[in-house]
């Protein structure tokens, strides 16, 4: 969609869900002692009307909480989250999160493809596009979709280094024409994910610091729109291999764009 378009469709900016919000809020106070934002200046440098996605760092479980107590009074979020949290019983349902989930209120989280084993193990499953197809409703709503620019590392993590960017918020802000958000956050001392970051916070909570970054473009790919209609198709030939190649690799060089900037964002705050 044109910034022309935009303008004749504008996206009203109005606070995220009051459920979210409360909910978010009773999960921090238990897990985090002071929150510092930065940056908040950047959220008014994002065109009126124009469609948002922020991506945040995911080096701890509190990254995307963090995310949305610093954006939540200025913009309505909706929340890409493990499809697993979105089950609340069997082989790869998680009934804790389920709970926290019902509790912030389930139109407020939009469920990614995630695999959990026997031993309840969970990894992600391959890219899968349909996955964005809710989300995109959900922007043309007029909600700021919240997700992860990378995968969550098993250990504690404290920078970016050698850490590759996924493609799914890549993929959603290049599909909607949206300019990119990046919040990044840190913890003063090492906290990682959710099994051991319940050994941590328990003992000590963390102060938290969040960076709200410039909002951004990603440069267009040609053809996008078409990702997932090749991904899908069984028998490309061996044009259609070639551009489903192209695309894969224009997202990939598209997704070390935002950990670059996310990057940045961590190291001016270490400074």
């Amino acid at each position: 969609m044109s910034m022309e378009n935009l303008q004749n469709n504008p996206i009203e900016r109005q606070r995220s869900s009051p459920q979210l919000e409360m909910a978010n809020e009773i999960n921090l106070a238990f897990a985090v002692k002071e929150i510092t934002v930065t940056g908040e200046e950047n959220i008014r440098q994002i065109p009126k009307g124009a469609r948002v996605v922020v991506l945040t760092t995911h080096m701890t479980d509190l990254d995307v909480p963090l995310a949305i107590h610093a954006l939540a009074e200025r913009l309505d979020l909706a929340v890409m989250n493990l499809s697993t949290h979105h089950k609340f019983s069997g082989p790869k349902g998680e009934m804790p999160t389920n709970i926290g989930i019902r509790f912030a209120g389930k139109s407020n989280f939009l469920p990614i493809d995630y695999h959990k084993d026997k031993t309840g193990k969970k990894s992600p499953k391959a890219f899968n596009p349909e996955n964005f197809e809710m989300a995109t409703e959900a922007i043309k709503k007029g909600k700021t979709i919240v997700t992860a620019a990378h995968n969550p590392s098993r250990k504690p993590l404290q920078n970016l280094e050698g850490v590759k960017g996924g493609y799914g918020g890549v993929y959603l802000a290049l599909l909607n024409n949206a300019w990119v958000l990046p919040v990044a956050s840190v913890l003063d001392r090492p906290t990682g994910m959710y099994e051991s970051m319940l050994k941590t916070v328990i003992k000590d909570r963390p102060n938290a610091s969040v960076a709200i970054g410039r909002p951004f473009q990603l440069a267009h790919i040609e053809g996008i729109e078409h990702f997932t209609e090749l991904q899908k198709k069984k028998n490309l030939t061996e044009a259609e291999r070639a551009e489903f190649s192209r695309l894969a690799n224009a997202l990939r060089e598209r997704s070390q764009v935002v950990m670059e900037h996310l990057s940045q964002q961590l190291v001016t705050h270490n400074e």
